[in-house]
């Protein structure tokens, strides 16, 4: 858990350090006395909570809380002042909650225990820690390969399984035809068919059938012809602007 103090005045800074310390003594808690150092802090740590002085000097620290968020959009902003009137606009900041000084322990754990019950001090999932790989993990034979989602040109969904198409290879997994949609419909994946999903990007050509419906013939499938349904023909075209 990490906690920033941005304070131009060293002995308050000092005094909210040792009041933290006290609540929460595994916390790493680092200080700052202005501007420039509070931006090269925003930049190289991921901080929980942000205690805040609004009165810095050179500039204020309502100002400075708007840039602070371009950096630590999940942090907890705190705002310290010794003046009641700023509370308002601390809230109107976003600010999640104020302290006045002079300093009071026990208004500090109420702070704590307030950012502690919106979650602001969950630990964070590993696998948050990582934007999502454009990959799809399936079996082949003894190993697990990693497949491009580029390199995805339909999936079929046939008796309980997925059948995954790339140009060399199918391959049988037992995703639901609901997740994968769900993990591929923004990478230019489209349901066409209550059974199948297509890569747009390998589509050729939409033909009309002997039904008044359509099917999709796509790149690297010759001979193949997948149906569209009705409730979907409207919504492919457009996204062609047919």
């Amino acid at each position: 858990m990490k906690i920033a103090i941005i304070d131009d005045e060293r002995p308050a800074r000092s005094e909210l350090r040792y009041l933290l310390s006290q609540v929460l003594p595994e916390a790493e808690i680092f200080e700052a006395d202005g501007v420039k150092t509070a931006d090269a802090l925003m930049k190289e740590h991921i901080f929980q909570a942000i205690f805040l002085d609004i009165n810095l000097g050179e500039v204020s620290g309502t100002v400075l809380a708007s840039a602070i968020k371009e950096h630590q959009k999940k942090a907890a902003i705190v705002f310290v002042t010794a003046y009641q009137e700023y509370a308002v606009k601390a809230f109107e900041l976003g600010a999640v909650d104020y302290i006045l000084k002079p300093y009071d322990l026990d208004r500090i754990k109420k702070t704590l225990k307030r950012l502690e019950e919106q979650g602001y001090f969950a630990e964070e999932k590993e696998t948050e820690k990582y934007e999502e790989l454009d990959k799809l993990a399936v079996n082949a034979g003894d190993k697990i390969r990693l497949i491009d989602y580029r390199d995805i040109i339909y999936i079929e969904y046939n008796q309980r399984n997925s059948l995954i198409h790339t140009a060399d290879n199918v391959y049988t997994e037992n995703y639901t035809m609901t997740a994968l949609t769900e993990k591929l419909e923004k990478k230019n994946f489209f349901r066409i068919h209550k059974s199948y999903l297509v890569n747009l990007q390998y589509m050729e050509e939409l033909v009309p059938n002997l039904s008044n419906g359509y099917e999709v013939r796509l790149k690297h499938c010759p001979g193949e012809l997948l149906p569209v349904s009705r409730s979907q023909i409207r919504h492919l075209k457009q996204l062609f602007e047919i």
